[in-house]
């Protein structure tokens, strides 16, 4: 397909001028989702933000139960995050709030800076504080997911790769070569654990759940389709403790997403001492 040969070789709104020519070509139909969801995927690779938040919107309208519905959503919120004209907290005033480590100034410093994540993060040490574990890794993954899509903007506006150690270097021909970018185009890195408690109940205060959160980035040209972090996490031994799926979806070029994992496993959250990751996406 022409419009597929155009997104490949980067010409994106080539791209995206033909899949939507070709739309009315596949009326009613499974393609159809697909075509439209890939000229939306084009318009933001091209940081034509507007027009694909529109395209994007028509999907969701028209596919309520669509198959790339639950992708299409966050493309939405990661374009109305790029688009948001809204400013960031002063940093005396969030200096004194998190001082104070009062929730209801922290979620009213929320409404009035929704995208920074500086207060995101202020939130869930409050959380943590106070031994709201679990609320407070939500708000630290909201928060690693603001940094990491604009972390996705400036990366590929300077025309940057990740490295082995998840470190920024520029983007050559002999670099990607040397990191054989189309063979292994996914990247993971920016990795944290949390270790979680429950607070009452039977399990008297002990850990709950294992958390870890991270970044995925797609290094490559193409569009990469069912993306899947498998982590494994083991104990002293090495030996495997559990096994935990966490699906990304759809990866465009350069693009960055974040996801969260949770080893529960009640009998051996003790015991783990370290996990490996698996990136794993349709061939």
């Amino acid at each position: 397909m022409e419009a597929d040969r155009a997104f490949d070789n980067q010409e994106y709104i080539l791209a995206a001028a033909r899949y939507e020519a070709l739309q009315d070509q596949y009326p009613e139909t499974s393609i159809r989702q697909d075509i439209i969801f890939r000229q939306g995927i084009a318009l933001y690779s091209a940081s034509a933000y507007h027009e694909s938040r529109v395209v994007f919107l028509g999907y969701l309208e028209k596919y309520p139960h669509g198959q790339y519905f639950e992708d299409v959503e966050e493309y939405v919120r990661k374009i109305d995050l790029l688009m948001s004209k809204a400013a960031p907290a002063a940093a005396k005033r969030l200096a004194d709030v998190r001082t104070r480590a009062d929730l209801n100034e922290l979620f009213a410093l929320l409404a009035d800076h929704p995208t920074d994540s500086r207060v995101l993060e202020a939130i869930g040490d409050t959380q943590w504080k106070l031994g709201n574990y679990e609320e407070a890794v939500a708000y630290y993954f909201k928060a690693n997911q603001i940094v990491s899509t604009r972390e996705e903007r400036n990366l590929n506006n300077s025309k940057l790769i990740l490295d082995d150690d998840g470190q920024p270097i520029p983007l050559t021909p002999e670099i990607l070569n040397q990191m054989d970018v189309r063979r292994r185009p996914l990247r993971v890195y920016g990795m944290h654990t949390y270790t979680s408690r429950s607070p009452s109940g039977d399990a008297g205060g002990d850990i709950q759940f294992y958390n870890l959160t991270g970044s995925v980035r797609n290094q490559g040209n193409e569009l990469l389709r069912g993306v899947e972090v498998e982590v494994i996490y083991r104990d002293i031994t090495e030996s495997v403790l559990d096994v935990d799926y966490v699906k990304i979806g759809t990866l465009g070029p350069g693009e960055v997403k974040t996801f969260l994992s949770r080893a529960d496993s009640y009998d051996n959250l003790y015991n783990i001492v370290s996990y490996d990751v698996e990136l794993h996406w349709e061939h």
